[in-house]
């Protein structure tokens, strides 16, 4: 009754049907009626009226009234319930494309053709969890694998590496490498013993004399660029499944896809703090985890390229949760050993090289040096971890490159380990 008093009406197309609209007609104007009834009783008594011989008519239209007044009411709640919006955020809202027998999708407002077509839901979802970044398009043109593929995907397989004999050509090859890399070497590296930021500062133009030996040749080392800097690998003379760990992913895969159309059989494992857009990237190919890796657990500062700072490519430092670096290796991926690794995670590397000699075995690792990132101590750290290499012979290093002030490139070859050798030169 208040509804119909106050204006409220109920859109008759709204009315389920033919039956609930003449009901509503019936019931708005016997509302109506007993109302104003009701009003005049009220008025007549006001002026001094009885009301006694209207008494049982006023309350059986009171009555009435009441009842009509919820029968009402639920009506209008039943309206509004039909006619109800459902909010959705607009980040995950579907947007209905057409999906002809063809194969090719379309956009719902496209005008019907005689074709037949059957409709889908495809979600528009901004999957970001650390600002406003890029969307990336699946690909649509097929994948392209280097020649090479095909070459190692026919190699015999590597059997059991920790048993498997060596040859001794390879060997004697190994020895030569190192006697030529340690003679040419260590002479440079002894003239900083305890000058460790003077070290540093010279790294490249004194370490790059030694890239030039004729026995590095030998080792068949190649380039995979990535957007900002070349990795390097010895490819496998074997084949089984490989392992490559990527620590600092950067919003960059582009040398880690080129490897995957070149080694078959690998499996990638990728860790960064920043979740997206490194997580849609690398989990294309690989298993991604979203923490920065260190030498002790906790909440660390590490510099890190935020996902809306992609075009820019501006670094912060921020707090993000840490996860021991041998932690990782051992208990979470359960590593035996470990193909190739790529390290670039912003100074962060400091924190575990000192790990590298003994506490894991690597057949060969990328590094980036930031000592410009790490001025406090990262100089020290990386002279006493180079004099390390050089008393443990374990690897032999090599493409050392500048890739900005403070700030340099490695490419490490571990010589010692029984089923590097096999895999790798063997």
């Amino acid at each position: 009754m208040i509804l119909i008093l106050s204006g409220i009406e109920i859109p008759e197309d709204k009315i389920q049907n033919r039956n609930e609209t003449l009901l509503y007609k019936y019931w708005k104007q016997e509302v109506i009626r007993f109302s104003f009834l009701s009003m005049s009783t009220h008025r007549y008594e006001l002026l001094g009226g009885s009301g006694s011989h209207n008494e049982n008519r006023f309350r059986k239209g009171f009555i009435f009234s009441f009842v009509m007044m919820l029968i009402l009411f639920g009506l209008f709640y039943h309206y509004l319930e039909s006619t109800k919006v459902v909010m959705q955020c607009p980040a995950y809202a579907e947007m209905p494309t057409t999906v002809s027998p063809t194969g090719n999708s379309e956009n719902a407002t496209t005008p019907a053709t005689t074709t037949p077509t059957t409709t889908t839901a495809k979600p528009r979802v901004w999957d970001t969890m650390d600002g406003e970044g890029y969307q990336f398009e699946k690909e649509t043109t097929p994948v392209v694998l280097d020649p090479r593929f095909e070459q190692l995907n026919n190699l015999a397989p590597c059997e059991n590496l920790a048993t498997v004999e060596i040859k001794q050509e390879v060997f004697d090859m190994i020895a030569n490498v190192k006697k030529e890399f340690l003679n040419c070497i260590n002479p440079i590296v002894n003239n900083y013993k305890g000058k460790p930021k003077e070290m540093f500062l010279d790294w490249v133009p004194k370490a790059e004399q030694c890239d030039q030996l004729k026995a590095f040749e030998s080792l068949g080392v190649v380039p995979f660029e990535n957007l900002h800097e070349t990795k390097w690998a010895v490819l496998p003379k074997c084949k089984e499944e490989n392992t490559l760990l990527t620590l600092g992913i950067g919003h960059d895969t582009i040398a880690e896809e080129k490897f995957n159309r070149t080694v078959p059989n690998t499996k990638f494992y990728g860790a960064d703090p920043i979740i997206e857009p490194n997580r849609q990237m690398y989990s294309a190919f690989g298993k991604f985890f979203p923490f920065a890796i260190g030498k002790q657990p906790g909440f660390t500062k590490f510099r890190v390229l935020p996902n809306q700072n992609q075009k820019t490519r501006a670094y912060v430092f921020q707090d993000v949760t840490t996860i021991p670096f041998l932690y990782f290796v051992n208990d979470i991926l359960k590593f035996k050993r470990i193909d190739f690794a790529w390290i670039d995670i912003e100074g962060g590397e400091f924190e575990f090289l000192d790990q590298l000699h003994k506490d894991v075995t690597i057949c060969q690792f990328n590094v980036e040096m930031h000592m410009k990132f790490r001025p406090q101590d990262g100089a020290e750290v990386f002279h006493d971890f180079i004099f390390k290499v050089l008393e443990d012979q374990k690897y032999i290093f090599t493409k050392s490159l500048h890739t900005e002030k403070g700030v340099h490139r490695m490419f490490f070859i571990n010589t010692v380990d029984r089923e590097c050798l096999a895999k790798f030169f063997s």
